[in-house]
C-alpha cells in the first residue's frame, strides 16, 4: 500500500472511531423534564426543569424555553445547575436548566414538548399538564425570615412558632406495580412496591401498620437490595427518588376478580421548608405520616378447556429431564427414576409428572425436593421427583416415557414434554417382596412395618409372680389420678390465660422476645438489614408491652418512659431502650444498612436490655407482693 493509501485508511479509521464515540455518548445520555408542582395556586410560581444526565456529557446546546398555555414566563434566561454523583464506582453527571412561570388564570395549563440537542443528537421531552386552582385551596405558606437580610432570624425564631413542614401524597407515597392485570389461574404475577419521595425528605420510626396479606393467592417473596440506591424517576412531570420496598410473586388459586391488600406503613417524615432553611435550621421537624399503596386488583380467568390427561396444574415455562440410576438390576433391588422439572412458574405448588411402569414394578410415592431462586423478577427453580421402583420378577421391561404437561403462558396453550423410554433388564430369581429389604437410594427402608419374627432361639420364659407383689398395678392405679390432677391445673391455667389478658401477655413475653431475637439473628445471616432491625424492635418493644400489659404501638416515647419509671426501672436502662429503638427506626428504611459489626452490637445490646428489664420488673413485682403481705 502506498503512502496515500495508508493516509486514507487512517482517516477512515479515525472517522469511524469518532462516529462510534458519538453514538456511544448519545446512547448513555438521558433527557427528562419535570416541574416543581403539577397543581399550583393562582398566586404561586412554577419551576420547570430540563435535566441532561449521563456518565459523560458531550457538547450540549442550551435549550430554548418550551411553548406554554395558561402560563407566563418570568425570565427567558434559565438558571443552570450541575451535579456529579458516584454510585458503585460509576460516575454520573447532570446539567439542569430551569425556568420560572406564573399562572395566567384558573383552569388547565400545559407545557409543550421541547427539543434538546446533545452531541448532534436531538432528544424530545414529554409534555406536562398543570392544574391551576384558587389560592384559597392551597396550603397557607407562612413567611420565614430571609437569611440575606436577617441572618439570625431563623435562630431567634421560637420552635413552637416555626412553620410545620407540609407533606402531601404528592411528596411521598407507595406505589404497587403488577406486571399484568389479567391472568390465568396459577399464572405468576410479579408485584413491585416502590417508595417514591421527593428530594430532601427523611423518614424515621417507620413500621408496618398492619399485616399484609394476599387472600386467594400463593405468595413467594423475592429478594430486594439490602442497601438500595435511590433511582431518579419523573412521574406526572415531578421528579422523585425511588427505592424498592418489596417485590413479591403471587399465584391466584381461584378464578374471578381477586385483590391483593395494600401495603401500609406508619412513619415520621421531615422535609425542608425551603432551601435556605436546610442550612440555617438547628434541627429537623418531623410530622407523622401514614403511607398506603393502592390495592392490586387482578382479573383471573380459568384455564382453557382441552387439557391433556397428563396435566396436573402447572402454569409457566418449564423443561423436563428424566433418567434412571441403573438399567440392570436384581429382583428385589430398588431402582430410582428421577424426573426434574426446571423453569419459572408455580413450582412450589405443582404436582409431579405422570409415569407409567410395567405391572411387575412396585412403585412408591416420590420423594420431592424443591429449589427456588428468588433473586430476579420472577420465581425460577427446579423440582425433583424421585420415584422408587422395585421389580418383582426377572426379564426385560420398558418403562414408558415420562410425560409432563403444563400451560405455557407465552403461547397460551398446553405443552407436553416427554422423555425417552427406559429399557430395564432384571435378573435373579423371582421372590416375594415380603422376604427382601426394600430401600431408597439413600439407604432408608421404604416400608415402616417389620416382618414378623419366626426365629425363637432368643426367646426366654418369664417367671410368673403374684400380682399384689408387683409395682406395676399400683402405677396403673395412681396414673389416672395424676392425669386428672394435671388436667385440672392445666385447665385452670388455660382458663386464666383466656380470661386474663394481662396474665397471658406476661406469660408469653419472654418466649416471644426470644423468638424475635432468633428471627433477627436469621435476618442478619441473610444480610437483610431492614428485616433485622424490625425483628429487634419487635423483640424489645413487644417484651415491654407484654410484661406491662400495654399497647406499646400506641405509646409515645415519653409515655413509655413514664411507664418504665413507675416500675422503678433505672434511667440508664430507659435511655438505652430509647437509643436502641431510635437506631432500629432509622435503620429500617435507611437506603444504606449499617456495618455488620454495628448490627452484631445491636443484637447484643437488645439481649442485655431484655435481661435488664426482666430483672427490674421481677424486683418491682416482689416488692409489691411484700407490701401486700405487710398490709
Amino acid at each position: 500500500m502506498n503512502r496515500m493509501g495508508r493516509y486514507l485508511a487512517t482517516i477512515t479509521v479515525v472517522c469511524l472511531a469518532l462516529g462510534i464515540s458519538s453514538r456511544s455518548h448519545a446512547q448513555s445520555v438521558a433527557v427528562s423534564a419535570s416541574v416543581s408542582e403539577n397543581t399550583i395556586g393562582t398566586e404561586e410560581r412554577l419551576t420547570y426543569t430540563i435535566e441532561v444526565q449521563g456518565t459523560s456529557l458531550p457538547s450540549i446546546t442550551a435549550p430554548e424555553p418550551p411553548q406554554v398555555t395558561g402560563l407566563t414566563l418570568n425570565s427567558s434566561f434559565p438558571s443552570t445547575s450541575r451535579n456529579i454523583s458516584i454510585i458503585n464506582g460509576q460516575m454520573t453527571q447532570s446539567i439542569g436548566y430551569s425556568w420560572v412561570y406564573s399562572p395566567v388564570r384558573e383552569g388547565r395549563a400545559s407545557i409543550a414538548a421541547t427539543n434538546v440537542i446533545v452531541a448532534d443528537e436531538t432528544f424530545t421531552t414529554e409534555p406536562i399538564q398543570i392544574s391551576v386552582v384558587p389560592q384559597s385551596q392551597r396550603p397557607v405558606r407562612q413567611r420565614r425570615p430571609n437569611p440575606l437580610t436577617d441572618p439570625f432570624g431563623l435562630l431567634d425564631q421560637d420552635p413552637a412558632d416555626a412553620p410545620k413542614p407540609e407533606i402531601s401524597d404528592r411528596d411521598i407515597y407507595i406505589d404497587a406495580r403488577p406486571n399484568k392485570r389479567t391472568v390465568y389461574q396459577n399464572e405468576a404475577v410479579t408485584i413491585e412496591y416502590g417508595l417514591y419521595f421527593r428530594s430532601g425528605i427523611q423518614l424515621r420510626q417507620s413500621r408496618l401498620a398492619d399485616s399484609w396479606d394476599a387472600e386467594g393467592f400463593w405468595r413467594e417473596d423475592l429478594d430486594v437490595e439490602a442497601r438500595p440506591v435511590p433511582q431518579t424517576i419523573v412521574r406526572n412531570g415531578i421528579r422523585y427518588n425511588m427505592i424498592v420496598l418489596k417485590r413479591v410473586v403471587v399465584f391466584p388459586t381461584r378464578t374471578g376478580e381477586l385483590q391483593v391488600d395494600p401495603l401500609k406503613i406508619e412513619s415520621e417524615a421531615s422535609v425542608p421548608v425551603s432551601s435556605r432553611e436546610t442550612f440555617f435550621s438547628l434541627r429537623n421537624r418531623y410530622v407523622p405520616v401514614e403511607l398506603s399503596s393502592p390495592a392490586v386488583k387482578l382479573n383471573v380467568r380459568p384455564l382453557p378447556d382441552g387439557a391433556p390427561d397428563s396435566f396436573t396444574g402447572a402454569v409457566g415455562d418449564f423443561e423436563l429431564d428424566a433418567f434412571v440410576d441403573k438399567t440392570e438390576l436384581e429382583v428385589g433391588e430398588s431402582l430410582s427414576l428421577k424426573a426434574t422439572v426446571t423453569g419459572s412458574g408455580n413450582i412450589a405448588t405443582m404436582e409431579g409428572p405422570v409415569i407409567d411402569t410395567p405391572g411387575v414394578f412396585e412403585r412408591y410415592d416420590p420423594q420431592v425436593d424443591s429449589r427456588l431462586n428468588r433473586s430476579g423478577s420472577n420465581v425460577r427453580g427446579s423440582k425433583v421427583f424421585d420415584f422408587i421402583l422395585v421389580p418383582r420378577s426377572n426379564g426385560k421391561f420398558e418403562i414408558s416415557p415420562v410425560e409432563f404437561t403444563f400451560f405455557d403462558t407465552g403461547s397460551r396453550s398446553y405443552r407436553t414434554l416427554s422423555s425417552d423410554p427406559f429399557s430395564i433388564t432384571v435378573s435373579g430369581n423371582n421372590v416375594s417382596l415380603e422376604s427382601i429389604a426394600i430401600a431408597t437410594g439413600s439407604g432408608f427402608p421404604i416400608d415402616d412395618i417389620a416382618p414378623p419374627l419366626v426365629d425363637s432361639d432368643d426367646w426366654r420364659t418369664v417367671r410368673d409372680g403374684l400380682l399384689h407383689r408387683s409395682i406395676l398395678p399400683y402405677i396403673f392405679l395412681i396414673f389416672p389420678l395424676l392425669i386428672l390432677t394435671g388436667t385440672y391445673f392445666y385447665q385452670a391455667h388455660m382458663d386464666k390465660i383466656s380470661g386474663d389478658l394481662g396474665y397471658a401477655r406476661n406469660r408469653r413475653a419472654n418466649p416471644l422476645a426470644r423468638k424475635h431475637l432468633k428471627e433477627a439473628n436469621e435476618m442478619l445471616a441473610r444480610g437483610d438489614g431492614s428485616g433485622y432491625y424490625a425483628a429487634l424492635e419487635r423483640a424489645v418493644l413487644g417484651f415491654v408491652g407484654d410484661r406491662l400489659n400495654l399497647g406499646e404501638k400506641a405509646l409515645t416515647r415519653p409515655e413509655l418512659g413514664a411507664a418504665l419509671k413507675e416500675r422503678r426501672v433505672e434511667q440508664e436502662t430507659v435511655d438505652s431502650l430509647n437509643r436502641l429503638l431510635a437506631e432500629c427506626d432509622m435503620a429500617q428504611f435507611s437506603p444504606v444498612s449499617p456495618e455488620r459489626r454495628v448490627m452484631n452490637d445491636a443484637l447484643d445490646r437488645a439481649t442485655a436490655l431484655i435481661d435488664a428489664l426482666e430483672g427490674a420488673f421481677v424486683s418491682y413485682e416482689q416488692a409489691q407482693d411484700e407490701a401486700e403481705v405487710v398490709e
